[in-house]
């Protein structure tokens, strides 16, 4: 069971939750049928999604202000969600290595948005990572 699964499960479910306008567990229960289960991290599945839905309008707040000229709501919705996950784990998920979670991202990126996916997802979290410190103390107070 991987974390990186279970990344790509909260990015179908979130993607499902924006396309489709499903409710949360329509939206899992959908994700699970088409991949399947026991692939990912269940647990972290989970703290991904509720994570990421709970703070969503502070993620997206943090997206706009490190995506230049972009607001979330123009964003494709496949690199809207990336970055949020990204954005969630960078303030919330504390034992997780930033690099590591950049370097996710910008996988998830590659391998399930555009050609200018992967770039526009660095740039923007490599924004966020700069001012990191400041931004966890926001996030957590």
């Amino acid at each position: 069971m991987s974390r990186h699964a279970a990344r790509e499960r909260a990015l179908q479910t979130l993607f499902q939750l924006d396309l489709n306008r499903l409710g949360e567990d329509e939206a899992v229960t959908h994700t699970m049928d088409i991949v399947g289960h026991g692939s990912h991290d269940e647990v972290y599945f989970r703290t991904l999604l509720r994570g990421v839905l709970d703070v969503r309008p502070s993620i997206d707040k943090v997206i706009e202000t490190y995506s230049e000229d972009w607001t979330v709501g123009r964003m494709p919705g496949v690199d809207r969600n990336i970055l949020r996950i990204g954005v969630y784990e960078l303030l919330y998920v504390a034992d997780l290595p930033a690099p590591v979670i950049l370097n996710e991202a910008v996988e998830l990126g590659k391998a399930y948005g555009t050609e200018r996916s992967a770039k526009f997802i660095n740039g923007v979290l490599a924004g966020v990572l700069r001012d990191l410190a400041a931004l966890r103390e926001t996030a957590h107070s």
